[in-house]
């Protein structure tokens, strides 16, 4: 872990812990400061930062992607923290439409850089089977891009109807089942084709 690395850990750590810390005292003054998710979170953190400054992943994850998993948790902190700070009663009323909103924006964002993001497996679309198959990572990915960008807006227009069962569904089939079933179009055929030459 290099000097840069190291920074990024120590940063993000102190600003989770922060965040930890307003969620104690906010609980200490009658609020719901939710104080287990921002205690998960100062762990979660630890564990993104160093997995993601492995040696794999610096040199072939997509910079800006492995740059937003690192900072994800004190991002995902300050917003619940303002939100929650905000007001008590709106947080309750609207929690599943800014989670939803959020998290959209999230997947909108990752999809921009899913297609300069090179074969490693800790960012992006983690099918093993594509590990040392450069072609299928790459069109898996591309392909990834345009579903998650669709995910994204799908969760953040869930606001203005509220159906959970259809945002959920589409977004299910959409981030995940469709870049799969893709990706395993580079796997099955041509071990197939193996097959039959054994």
């Amino acid at each position: 872990m290099g000097l840069k690395e190291k920074r990024t850990l120590v940063i993000t750590t102190v600003l989770c812990a922060g965040w930890f810390a307003a969620a104690v005292i906010m609980n200490r003054a009658g609020a719901d400061g939710g104080m287990l998710f921002y205690g998960i979170a100062v762990l979660i953190n630890v564990i993104l930062n160093l997995g993601l400054s492995t040696k794999t992943v610096t040199v072939y994850g997509a910079k800006k992607l492995v740059l937003l998993g690192k900072w994800i948790m004190p991002v995902t902190g300050a917003v619940c923290l303002l939100i929650n700070s905000y007001s008590q009663q709106f947080w309750q009323q609207n929690m599943d439409e800014a989670v939803y909103i959020y998290v959209g924006i999230l997947f909108v964002v990752s999809a921009n850089y899913f297609p300069k993001n090179h074969i490693n497996p800790y960012a992006g679309l983690k099918f093993p089977w594509l590990f040392h198959k450069e072609e299928g990572w790459y069109k898996t990915h591309k392909l990834g891009s345009y579903t998650w960008l669709l995910s994204g807006a799908v969760m953040m227009l869930h606001p203005f109807h509220k159906l959970t069962i259809v945002t959920v569904t589409l977004v299910v089939v959409l981030a995940g089942a469709v870049p799969l079933i893709y990706s395993l179009t580079f796997c099955f055929p041509k071990k197939k084709k193996m097959d039959q030459e054994g």
